[in-house]
């Protein structure tokens, strides 16, 4: 394989496996939340928090009509929905859902950030790995600062992307490294 970042990129890890809205975030609290794991220090010197209201932009969470969801309303509603996903949709066909622990990996160790990607108006960084894997050969995270508090820097999305579809998500500053 022709690698374009990095000479020895890893392979991407086994994809996220779910039937129903509380195993995925289940999953999404063992990669994102459990432990020390809610903090994520970055090679270049982001301090990256999560919380378990990005589950629904990390993996790709949506209702149809809601604009934004919110743990204290769906709490209840996605643990105890124990087969399928009761109103819940997944975007681009659950693609950000069964990579998110790519996204976490992409969080830790980028291979590159840039900073003011114009495709992008709500995220500050774009986070980018280059994995061994086809067809999609990179993950791009996207990162910016919390609404509730402009000093913190939480994630916003995550999602696998080819080869064709890499050099928009780098056309900026880079800054790291």
């Amino acid at each position: 394989m022709a690698f374009l970042i990095n000479q020895a990129a890893p392979q991407r890890p086994p994809r996220v496996e779910y039937n129903s809205i509380s195993e995925l975030f289940s999953a999404f609290q063992q990669l994102f939340l459990d432990g020390n794991k809610s903090l994520i220090m970055t090679p270049c010197g982001h301090k990256i928090y999560c919380f378990e209201h990005h589950f629904f932009h990390m993996a790709g969470v949506v209702v149809e009509g809601v604009p934004e969801l919110t743990m204290p309303n769906e709490r209840e509603t996605v643990l105890n929905t124990k087969q399928g996903f009761a109103h819940y949709e997944l975007r681009e066909g659950g693609s950000r859902a069964r990579h998110l622990a790519s996204a976490r990996i992409t969080l830790e160790q980028p291979d590159e950030v840039w900073a003011e990607n114009p495709k992008v108006e709500s995220a500050r960084w774009v986070y980018v790995k280059e994995f061994d894997s086809k067809p999609y050969q990179f993950s791009v995270a996207l990162v910016g600062m919390w609404e509730a508090n402009s000093s913190i820097p939480v994630p916003f999305s995550g999602f696998a992307v080819d080869k064709g579809q890499i050099k928009k998500w780098r056309a900026s500053q880079r800054i790291y490294p």
